[in-house]
C-alpha cells in the first residue's frame, strides 16, 4: 500500500443519494421525466463520486529511487518527482504538497513555513491521466549547506462534481535526497602549510613503509631479515652478517582534526558547537586548495554519522574523488547527531593517524589536548589551528 487515504464529504454525497431518491419517489406518484432524470443523476453521481474517492489512489505510484541530487549554496536546480497511473482514474483536480528542510528556497512556487519553523511546504497544482505517467519537476534554489529529502507528500484530491475529496498521504519512505555543499570561505595565507616540503616523501620514524633508496645503515642480521638485504661489504668488514638499514617515510598530506562538542558541556552528547557552518565553509576552501595543489589530506572528527561508528575517519586520499567525499561530510554534519568526547577523538587520532607532517585543528579544544599536540610537535609535525570565522578567517601556528 503505498497511499494513506482519508475521504472527506461522505456525508455530502450520501446526502445526493438521499435526494435523488426523494424525487424518484415523487415521480412514483408525479410520473414526472425531469424528477426521474434529476433522482437518477443524483444518484449516478453519489455512487461514482464515492467510487472515485474510494479507488483512484489504488493504482498510483510514485518512483522511490535512491539517488542524490548535489547542488553547492547559491545554485537552482530542479527536483523531479516522477508518478505514474496504472489504472484508467484520471487525476483532474489535484494538489500536490511537499514538505523540504528550510534549506532551500522555491522562488516560483507557493509556499510557506510550518508553525514551528522547521518545514517548508510547497504546494502546486497536478494531474494526470489514467495509464499515464509524469513528471512534476520542482525548481528550486540552494540556500544553505545541509541534506534534505521530501519529509512529507500529500496529494488533495477533488471528484469531477467537486463534491468531497480525498487526502492521499504517501506512506513510504522517499529515498531521494538532496545534498548542499557548503559555501567556500577563503582561508587567508594559507600558503603557510605549504611552506616547507609539500610534495613527495618525508622522514617519519613510526612509519611502516621505507625507502629503499635511502640507506642510512646497518645492524646486526636476524633469522627474519630478507636474504637481500644482507649488506655483504660492511658484513665482510666486521666479520659478522650485517642487515641493510633504510629509511622509513611517510607520503606528505594534512590531516584535519574536527571538534565539534562543545567544550562547556563536555559531557552533553548532543551539544554540536555553534560555528559549525563557519567551520564547514573554511575546511572546505582549504581542502579545495589541497586538491589543486595535489595534497592529499584526511578527516577526523568526533561525530556519529550514518555508518554508526562513534568517530568518523575519511583516509588519506587525494583528486577530485576524495574532495567529493570531503564535501558530502561537510554537507551531511549537522546538530542533530551526538559527538563524541574530545579524548576519544584524540586517542583515535593518535592510533589511526598516518603522522602527517601538517595537522590542522579546526573548533574549540581547551586544554584537554595539549599532551596530545604537543606529541605530535615532538615528532616533528607542524599542528596549526583554525580560526574560522565567515568574513576573517585565519591560519595560526599551535
Amino acid at each position: 500500500m503505498i497511499w494513506k487515504k482519508e475521504v472527506f464529504g461522505r456525508n455530502s454525497l450520501d446526502g445526493l443519494s438521499v435526494i435523488g431518491i426523494f424525487f424518484l419517489i415523487i415521480n412514483f406518484y408525479q410520473s414526472s421525466y425531469l424528477l426521474m432524470f434529476l433522482g437518477t443523476l443524483l444518484i449516478v453521481m453519489s455512487w461514482m463520486g464515492k467510487y472515485y474517492l474510494q479507488h483512484v489512489a489504488d493504482h498510483l505510484v510514485i518512483e522511490n529511487n535512491k539517488e542524490s541530487i548535489k547542488v553547492s549554496v547559491g545554485e537552482e536546480f530542479k527536483l523531479p518527482l516522477k508518478f505514474t497511473q496504472l489504472s484508467r482514474l484520471p487525476i483532474i483536480h489535484a494538489t500536490l504538497r511537499i514538505k523540504l528542510e528550510p534549506i532551500i528556497e522555491a522562488p516560483n512556487l507557493h509556499s510557506s513555513s510550518s508553525s514551528d519553523k522547521r518545514d517548508l511546504e510547497l504546494t502546486i497544482p497536478f494531474q494526470i491521466k489514467g495509464k499515464e505517467s509524469v513528471q512534476v519537476s520542482l525548481p528550486l534554489n540552494a540556500v544553505k549547506r545541509g541534506v534534505t529529502r521530501v519529509k512529507s507528500l500529500e496529494i488533495t484530491v477533488t471528484n469531477f462534481f467537486g463534491v468531497g475529496y480525498v487526502e492521499l498521504l504517501c506512506i513510504p519512505f522517499l529515498h531521494q535526497e538532496i545534498v548542499i555543499y557548503p559555501n567556500l570561505i577563503p582561508v587567508p595565507k594559507i600558503e603557510q602549510l605549504i611552506a616547507t616540503k609539500s610534495y613527495g616523501y618525508f622522514s617519519s620514524s613510526s612509519s611502516m613503509f621505507e625507502d629503499v633508496l635511502a640507506p642510512i645503515g646497518t645492524r646486526d642480521y636476524v633469522y627474519s631479515d630478507p636474504f637481500q638485504r644482507i649488506h655483504w661489504k660492511q658484513s665482510a668488514k666486521a666479520q659478522v652478517l650485517q642487515t641493510k638499514v633504510f629509511e622509513r617515510t611517510a607520503e606528505y598530506s594534512w590531516t584535519f582534526i574536527i571538534n565539534l562538542r562543545d567544550i562547556d558541556l563536555p559531557n552533553y552528547r548532543m551539544n554540536v558547537i555553534e560555528n559549525l557552518d563557519s567551520i564547514a565553509s573554511n575546511i572546505a576552501y582549504m581542502a579545495r586548495y589541497a586538491t589543486l595543489k595535489n595534497i592529499e589530506y584526511e578527516i577526523v572528527l568526533n561525530l556519529n554519522m550514518e555508518s554508526g561508528v562513534p568517530v568518523y575517519h575519511l583516509p588519506v586520499g587525494g583528486g577530485s574523488t576524495q574532495l567529493g567525499k570531503t564535501f558530502e561530510i561537510l554537507a551531511r554534519i549537522n546538530r542533530e547527531r551526538s559527538t563524541q568526547p574530545i579524548s576519544k577523538l584524540l586517542h583515535f587520532v593518535e592510533k589511526q593517524q598516518l603522522k602527517s607532517p601538517v595537522v590542522i585543528l579546526c573548533g574549540p579544544f581547551g586544554r584537554e589536548g595539549d599532551r596530545y599536540f604537543a606529541q605530535m610537535q615532538k615528532r616533528g609535525q607542524k599542528v596549526y589551528y583554525l580560526q574560522d570565522d565567515e568574513q576573517h578567517p585565519s591560519i595560526v601556528p599551535l
